[in-house]
């Protein structure tokens, strides 16, 4: 084997081991299945995974020559690694800080609250209650109830609309999934609403087998991802999440 394909072989295998746990991390710990999809964190893993697995041990063969002293092969190689090291860390600090935190139930439907969404000063008005932190292992199931006070839900209303912080945004009105009281067993739909023949609902049944839960006993709601929707599927009797299947198959 030359000079330059040891060289090459090397950082590809050190490249290879170095993204797949990264990927992992990301796919599996901060945005496990199917959020990785309907939030689009895909794009970004590839430009990490073009850098780190195929651009850097190309510029390695590349700077491999067998002409080169040993201390310019070793700067050379250092640089390269540099920038490595700096597209990984970039694609998952970016990947961190916008992850999906809760999937917060209100009016009907799930949205999803990023890391980067929730400031200090709204975290700190939830303090004494679990929502006072964000989760580092995955995002969690809540919903949001508009407060008694209808001048504070006046104002909630209108910051949504003028662009602002919404309801979602607001941990300290937050409450475990699934809570009593909740309008989402008024609000779910029927599995049977989705035509037998569509992808979805082949999704969902295969889901539902999965877990072994009647699809008599299943209804299902709209979740809202950055690119992507999604349908949560609930066990209609007791308002557990049984999963999410992303709309577009």
């Amino acid at each position: 084997m030359s000079h330059r394909l040891r060289f090459f072989g090397f950082h590809l295998a050190l490249s290879a081991l170095a993204v797949g746990a990264a990927v992992t991390l990301v796919v599996f710990v901060w945005y496990p299945p199917p959020f990785a999809q309907i939030e689009g964190i895909f794009s970004i893993l590839l430009v990490m995974a073009g850098v780190d697995v195929g651009a850097g041990p190309l510029c390695t063969f590349v700077a491999a020559s067998p002409g080169k002293s040993r201390a310019h092969l070793a700067r050379d190689l250092a640089v390269i690694g540099c920038v490595q090291v700096a597209a990984l860390g970039y694609g998952l600090y970016t990947a961190f800080i916008a992850r999906p935190v809760y999937v917060v139930y209100s009016v009907g439907q799930f949205e999803i609250e990023h890391a980067n969404e929730l400031t200090a000063a709204a975290l700190a008005k939830a303090r004494g209650t679990p929502f006072a932190s964000v989760p580092f292992d995955g995002p969690r199931f809540v919903e949001a109830r508009f407060p008694a006070d209808k001048t504070e839900v006046e104002r909630i209303i209108l910051s949504a609309i003028r662009g602002g912080p919404d309801i979602k945004d607001m941990p300290r009105y937050y409450v475990a999934w699934p809570a009593a009281g909740t309008d989402a067993a008024k609000r779910a739909k029927p599995v049977s609403r989705i035509p037998r023949t569509a992808r979805l609902r082949i999704a969902v049944d295969d889901l539902l087998r999965a877990k072994g839960i009647p699809a008599d006993d299943a209804e299902i709601l709209p979740i809202n991802g950055k690119i992507d929707q999604g349908t949560v599927v609930l066990q209609k009797s007791t308002l557990a999440i049984v999963g999410i299947v992303p709309n577009a198959m």
